[in-house]
């Protein structure tokens, strides 16, 4: 999202990236301002780090001078709101099942001093209303924006010989951090069951996280190697996304999930558990942002299951993968609606910063 933002915002606007640790994995416009921050796990190490980078970024800000001072991130966004009054939070995930009572508890306290907070959907921006003190009028809804034209270009990249023997075969595709909240090991033991109809499917998953070790642990006790494969960091993932059968979405919670809208920009029929929030307003936008899937919903733009149903969310595979016209039809499906979010049209949302 920064990577977009920055690449796609008028040149007149002049851009400095302040990041924790100097690690980038995407093109950027502007300058880059390292904290050099390690990140932990430690709670002592995490809290004397962040003083730290408190105070170096107040520094930057006093040299800078910009004009806005925007946040990415729970943390970032309340380093923002204690180092300046020119404070604009960008809220990505439904703060209230995020992971992190400390965290949820400073945001309670401190979001509501921000003089405006973007939110990536309708369903976490009333979250923010009715949970965290926040003021309605202040909440600007912007949706992630996707460069269509260049995804495209890249699903186009070819696979090495071995990856083409995976894919050669049905393959299910999911991509994402490996954490708790993305619930791979429920979509691992689906997988299980949907191999008892579909002997020759395979599952693909790609990125990195701490939970590899157990990831490649319920592999082995569900004896799926060779079956399931954890294909790590992917410089260009669109280049599988566009050649898989379907796409995967598992999430316990989200705020509005990229990888959701760049698997439907590769054309490619998605399935996504109803958590809260952003697959229900991407997949069914004419319908209230409050309901929940009960079962098998196929819904304008893809199909919706309740969130850790392995049942529901098995049998909704199989059924894309077993019926030709409904694959070819969720597939033109995702086309089209990936259109939405291109992102010619979303950074128009962004005008207020005065361009």
């Amino acid at each position: 999202m920064v990577s977009e933002l920055s690449l796609n915002l008028p040149e007149n606007i002049g851009q400095t990236l302040v990041l924790f640790e100097n690690k980038v994995s995407f093109p950027f416009k502007g300058n880059l301002i390292s904290l050099d921050i390690p990140l932990s796990n430690n709670f002592i190490f995490r809290a004397f780090y962040f003083l730290v980078a408190l105070a170096r970024f107040k520094k930057i800000v006093k040299r800078e001078k910009p004009d806005y001072i925007m946040g990415f991130g729970v943390p970032a966004n309340i380093i923002n709101i204690l180092s300046n009054k020119k404070s604009i939070l960008r809220v990505d995930t439904f703060l209230s099942s995020s992971n992190g009572n400390l965290y949820k508890i400073l945001a309670r306290n401190l979001f509501h001093r921000a003089p405006q907070v973007i939110c990536v959907s309708k369903r976490a921006a009333k979250d923010l209303v009715e949970n965290f003190n926040i003021e309605e009028g202040k909440i600007k809804v912007i949706y992630n924006p996707l460069d269509i034209n260049k995804i495209r270009a890249l699903a186009k990249g070819p696979l090495t010989t071995d990856q083409e023997k995976i894919f050669g075969k049905p393959v299910i595709i999911s991509t994402g951090r490996l954490v708790e909240g993305k619930n791979f090991v429920l979509l691992i033991k689906v997988f299980k069951k949907v191999k008892e109809k579909i002997k020759d499917a395979q599952l693909v998953i790609l990125g990195e996280g701490e939970m590899m070790p157990e990831l490649e642990k319920v592999i082995s006790d569900l004896n799926l190697k060779g079956e399931v494969h954890l294909l790590g960091w992917q410089e260009n993932p669109f280049k599988f996304l566009s050649k898989a059968k379907l796409f995967v979405l598992a999430s316990l919670q989200e705020g509005l999930p990229y990888c959701l809208l760049e698997a439907m920009a590769c054309g490619i029929p998605v399935i996504s558990t109803d958590c809260k929030s952003g697959p229900r307003e991407i997949l069914a936008p004419q319908t209230d942002v409050e309901m929940e899937a009960q079962d098998i919903e196929y819904a304008e733009f893809g199909i919706l299951t309740p969130v850790s149903n392995e049942g529901v969310l098995g049998n909704a595979i199989i059924s894309v993968l077993t019926d030709a016209t409904l694959e070819r039809n969720l597939a033109e499906k995702s086309r089209e609606r990936a259109e939405d979010f291109d992102v010619k049209k979303i950074i128009k949302k962004w005008d207020f910063l005065g361009y």
